[in-house]
């Protein structure tokens, strides 16, 4: 983005929207970081007022403290050499020699213990994203620029030391430097004159990409949760079908190591709890022996379900979305055919079809590198790791759902279902339900990181965390509600609940949980119909809740114990007292 079009941006924002502010925290002037800023959020939320806050010149630390009490929803943060020492900035001298650079490595060490503990109470609040210094050590030291100093190693080691503590603390997210200098094309960070000038070190494209990538990290887009790859030419190199299940490779040694990387990519993925599936266009049998060789580098149990037959591949996709039981836009089909690919685009425009490039090394690169962004998270849940293993027995549940002995057969599940009403703005886990359900949705409203942990700091606000397992396993936690309790009554503002627990009813559970733990008559609900709730819409009709348009509906009491389903788990509680 060029200065003139974010200006042109901020002009024409929404002034009458809902303010999301944010603070930005440096110790140059914050100039053209803050237009920056300011335009890639409206980009990212253009119903919304955006609001800069930031703090004073020269005084990074104290900036950080000014965050921390600011109504702020979030903090972008960068820093460079000179904010932990002068003497590493054009705008302060003090002396270079062996012993200023002894000192200065000394200053530097206590600075770095004071970011990380000026951070702390930051992130207990918010969302923190932070840029390491882009900018380059003065030209410190005995030796040529193209030789590292001892000087400039000791300080990249006591970074590289920080940036790792600061990763560890909940809520802090670490901008990679490297893509920073990737996407600056060369280009330089530094300014000497305007920083000269006025204190403002950064060239413009290089503030633009900075505050991009704040934007990115902070809100990035909701991961993808399925990949279904193709197999011959794509997972390993070679046409099984006619070379055998010899003849198929996928290492250097038979010039096709890029289907060998591609595997540790996707074991990869189902290692961080994608849904990974396959089709081909072959016999199922000679597929299955295939993917039983040992030398692999993909668990073939990490593949479920498994598609083969001479059918279009649109219908295998078909059905391995129904065994997900998840939507086709938030899946990514791999295929080295580009016919292949267009006939299942045909069929499912929302999904992610990409190309895999079996003779071209570079395309293959920035095809793993696609596939980290479209699947990366900013943390691993244990949800995560129980995805997978969840998939058979949910399959087997929806066989029985409409069974006349459905019930019978839930209550063999022995299934216990947990409710935590416990407050805890570390876990991401509910955040993440929230902002990835479509189906079992109250509403379709996400959520930002800081509305969350607001949510949790009101007063009469209550927040229960659903999770369930029985004898196939657990599932983890699967559901959240949202809400506030007044007087006999409880207004929900977000419900959700994973596709993988359905035909369980929990949610027939949840709502008995609710009556009966908050004591209440009436639950009220802030519901809104989009074109993927339907499940939660007819949840709703079952009580006869008429979903006529108003922005609320809400069930009595009386309404649900009349018309509630048969409850076959067993239930705990968990609160603050616990």
């Amino acid at each position: 983005m060029k200065l003139n079009d974010a200006l042109a941006t901020i002009k024409g924002q929404n002034q009458t929207g809902s303010a999301k502010v944010h603070f930005l925290v440096c110790g140059c002037q914050p100039l053209h970081l803050a237009t920056f800023l300011h335009a890639y959020l409206l980009q990212r939320f253009p119903d919304n007022r955006i609001e800069i806050l930031t703090g004073l010149y020269g005084d990074f630390f104290g900036n950080l403290s000014k965050a921390a009490d600011s109504s702020a929803a979030a903090t972008a943060v960068i820093f460079e050499w000179n904010d932990l020492d002068p003497r590493l900035g054009l705008r302060s001298s003090g002396g270079w020699s062996k012993q200023s650079q002894e000192d200065i490595l000394v200053t530097c060490r206590e600075r770095f213990s004071r970011l990380v503990t000026a951070v702390q109470p930051l992130a207990s609040r918010m969302p923190v994203v932070i840029a390491k210094p882009g900018l380059p050590i003065p030209p410190i030291g005995h030796t040529t620029r193209t030789q590292a100093s001892w000087f400039e190693l000791q300080l990249e080691e006591q970074l590289t030391s920080v940036l790792v503590q600061l990763s560890d603390i909940s809520g802090v997210r670490i901008i990679q430097h490297s893509q920073l200098q990737e996407l600056n094309a060369g280009v330089s960070a530094l300014d000497a004159k305007m920083e000269l000038v006025a204190g403002f070190p950064y060239t413009v494209p290089y503030a633009s990409i900075v505050a991009r990538t704040w934007v990115e990290v902070l809100y990035p887009l909701p991961p993808k949760k399925g990949l279904i790859t193709d197999l011959d030419d794509t997972l390993w190199a070679g046409i099984v079908g006619e070379v055998g299940i010899e003849g198929i490779s996928w290492d250097q040694q038979h010039h096709a190591q890029l289907h060998g990387l591609y595997q540790q990519m996707l074991g990869n993925l189902a290692d961080c709890g994608v849904l990974i599936g396959a089709c081909s266009k072959n016999e199922l049998t000679v597929v299955q022996s295939a993917l039983k060789r040992k030398d692999l580098f993909l668990n073939s149990e990490n593949l479920f379900p498994v598609c083969a037959g001479w059918g279009e591949k649109s219908k295998s996709v078909g059905e391995i979305l129904r065994a997900w039981n998840i939507g086709a836009q938030d899946v990514v089909f791999v295929d080295d055919d580009p016919m292949e690919l267009s006939e299942v685009q045909r069929s499912f425009p929302e999904t992610t079809c990409l190309l895999f490039p079996k003779n071209d090394p570079g395309k293959l690169w920035n095809l793993l590198g696609e596939l980290r962004d479209l699947f990366g998270k900013p943390a691993i849940t244990a949800e995560d790791q129980l995805r997978r293993s969840s998939l058979r027995a949910a399959t087997q549940i929806r066989l029985n759902e409409h069974q006349a002995d459905s019930s019978e057969f839930l209550r063999t599940l022995h299934g216990i279902v947990t409710f935590d009403y416990r407050k805890n703005s570390s876990d991401s886990r509910p955040l993440e339900l929230i902002n990835k359900t479509n189906q079992f949705n109250l509403n379709g409203r996400r959520m930002t990181e800081g509305e969350w942990r607001a949510a949790l700091d009101e007063r009469d606000s209550f927040v229960v965390v659903v999770s369930y397992e029985d004898k196939f396993g657990p599932l983890g936690r699967i559901a959240t509600l949202i809400g506030a309790r007044s007087g006999p009554s409880a207004f929900i503002t977000h419900w959700v609940m994973s596709c993988r627990a359905f035909s369980r009813r929990l949610e027939y559970h949840t709502l008995e949980c609710l009556f009966r733990h908050l004591d209440v008559e009436e639950v009220e609900f802030r519901f809104q119909a989009t074109d993927r709730n339907q499940p939660l819409q007819d949840f709703f009709q079952h009580f006869g809740v008429h979903l006529n348009g108003s922005p609320t509906c809400r069930i009595l009491r009386s309404q649900f114990l009349s018309r509630a389903e048969l409850l076959p788990h067993q239930c705990h509680i968990l609160n603050e007292n616990h």
